[in-house]
């Protein structure tokens, strides 16, 4: 019976041990599955940082291979810019010679211009001072010259021409001519007359007792202009014909109609006014036909096509269309 208990005393102990020694696995295999359980989430963050810095060197490898490509284009660019150089050069030598040749040969010219001159006896003077058996005409001229026309004319000189005129020799010249009581004839062209230039001449205008034609055309009088000059020939007693035809840049409107048609009503010499090719509008004609209603005699109003038509539905057209006519 002692020997059984003996046998079943170490048969516990053996449990025991057996028990002890199962937990002591058992913690330490929780202790290893903790272990490995941060070990596996290490590992994890350790996948994702290696895959980060995978897709990090991809970018930077595509990067180094776009970085590359336009190092290359711009190696090329730079080539090609050179070779433009090169041949833009050559060019601009070819050209520099070239222009070298036309200077030498434009100075050549010129002297050979010069000489040709020389043998022509020409001058400036001649150039802009015209002159034949009834009449001179003058270019642009110097108050100088405007003086020498002056101590020339004669009294067979009936005609003078005007063109691109200064300010300055057009009221020097006026007057004076216009005094003189030999001229009958004056064209202005290309001579832009402003009211000061007009008014210059207005008294000796007004009082001339020679002049028969006056003629401002192309660009030489807008509606300032032709104001003081209605003004000046109001009591004129000698122009007939007065042409203001070709003035489209300066636009001869309504604005001055009211003085046209202000000298048509006292004037009675004037026979043909030109207004043609200017800016007049429908209400600066109207104007002048109701000034033509009273007035004898003027023979000849010279307007624009485009006012035919509202001409001719006017209750007195019959009474003054022989004076109307359209270009």
């Amino acid at each position: 019976v002692v020997s059984e208990n003996i046998e079943g005393t170490n048969l516990l102990v053996q449990i025991n041990d057996l028990k002890a020694a199962l937990k002591d696995r058992d913690e330490r295999m929780m202790a290893i599955e903790a272990e490995l359980a941060k070990f596996k989430e290490l590992s994890e963050s350790k996948l994702k940082e290696i895959e980060r810095l995978k897709r990090d060197l991809k970018e930077s490898q595509c990067i180094n291979v776009q970085n590359e490509e336009v190092i290359n284009e711009l190696k090329e660019t730079i080539l090609s810019l050179e070779d433009n150089e090169d041949t833009l050069n050559e060019v601009i030598e070819v050209t520099e010679n070239d222009l070298a040749s036309l200077k030498e040969l434009s100075e050549t010219r010129l002297q050979e211009i010069e000489q040709l001159k020389l043998k022509l006896g020409y001058n400036n003077t001649q150039e802009k001072v015209v002159w034949s058996q009834n009449s001179v005409q003058l270019t642009s001229p110097s108050v100088d010259q405007c003086i020498e026309v002056i101590s020339e004319l004669e009294e067979e000189h009936e005609s003078i021409t005007l063109k691109d005129s200064s300010s300055d020799s057009t009221q020097f010249l006026m007057p004076i001519i216009l005094e003189r009581g030999t001229i009958k004839g004056i064209t202005i062209y290309s001579s832009l007359l402003s009211r000061a230039d007009i008014l210059s001449f207005s008294s000796q205008l007004s009082t001339n007792k020679s002049l028969t034609t006056l003629v401002l055309t192309t660009g030489s009088i807008g509606n300032n202009g032709v104001m003081a000059l209605a003004e000046s020939l109001q009591y004129n007693k000698t122009l007939e014909y007065l042409y203001l035809s070709y003035n489209y840049d300066l636009t001869i409107t309504s604005v001055s109609a009211e003085s046209l048609a202000e000298f048509l009503l006292v004037n009675t010499t004037l026979s043909c006014l030109y207004l043609d090719h200017t800016g007049m509008t429908t209400d600066g004609v109207m104007i002048l036909m109701e000034s033509l209603k009273t007035n004898n005699t003027l023979e000849e109003l010279w307007l624009d096509e485009k006012h035919k038509k509202i001409c001719t539905t006017l209750p007195y057209y019959d009474h003054i269309k022989d004076k109307l006519y359209f270009l």
